[in-house]
């Protein structure tokens, strides 16, 4: 790559909060520039196609699109695009489904400023970076149930085993009835299981959820909620 050209960026993360922290830490390194930031997975997609940067720093928990499947889709569609994923998230899971979906990178959103301006140029030169934390993620680790699930059905197991209503968690996670509803029943095919109840004894048996969040004492309303 031509270092005296800088490196063009694509922002994406559902929190305007970490977005605008992103772009200023970033917008402080010459060779880096951000051409574009998207608020979800669909954004994101679509600012890529419009801008078509060298790089696209993304989370993996948003809304709608996550972040793992928008990764997919703009390594399909712009193969030449190199896709880095941030998150605050650690898990073998999270790794090894980025990295499947086409992502050269995996970072911590712990990372300083520096290492992520590291991590872009490397990526932006055709090679691969994982957080140092991730690397023993990878060494082997068998598969486990829930390993296949998305970012946005783990955050919806983590509200269903909470005992709540599929209308209650699409306004938890700003999504529509609809759309949780689909998930629920994804959920319910990846853990192997037939109701919600069970998906919730799976995911803390499992250890997908915090076993504060596991609602024992709750009854679980109907799917179709």
């Amino acid at each position: 790559m031509n270092t005296s050209v800088p490196i063009r960026l694509v922002l994406a993360d559902d929190h305007l909060v970490v977005l605008e922290g992103l772009e200023m830490v970033l917008s402080r390194f010459a060779d880096l520039e951000i051409v574009g930031t998207a608020l979800g997975g669909a954004e994101a997609i679509s600012r890529v196609a419009e801008t078509d940067p060298d790089v696209v720093l993304i989370d993996l928990s948003m809304p709608e699109i996550d972040g793992v499947e928008a990764i997919r889709r703009i390594c399909a569609a712009q193969p030449h695009v190199n896709v880095l994923a941030l998150t605050a998230f650690l898990e073998h899971r999270l790794v090894t489904q980025a990295i499947d979906a086409g992502a050269r990178g995996y970072l911590l959103k712990s990372a300083s400023g520096d290492e992520l301006a590291a991590a872009i140029r490397t990526v932006a030169s055709g090679g691969s970076t994982l957080a140092p934390e991730a690397l023993p993620l990878l060494a082997g680790a068998p598969e486990t149930i829930g390993h296949d699930l998305t970012p946005r059905e783990h955050d919806v197991l983590e509200h269903l085993a909470a005992g709540l209503s599929n209308k209650h968690i699409a306004a938890e996670l700003g999504l529509r009835p609809g759309t949780v509803r689909i998930h629920v029943s994804n959920i319910l095919v990846k853990l192997q299981v037939e109701n919600r109840t069970a998906a919730a004894v799976a995911a803390r048996n499992a250890g997908l959820v915090a076993a504060e969040r596991f609602a024992n004492d709750r009854p679980q309303p109907d799917a179709r909620d």
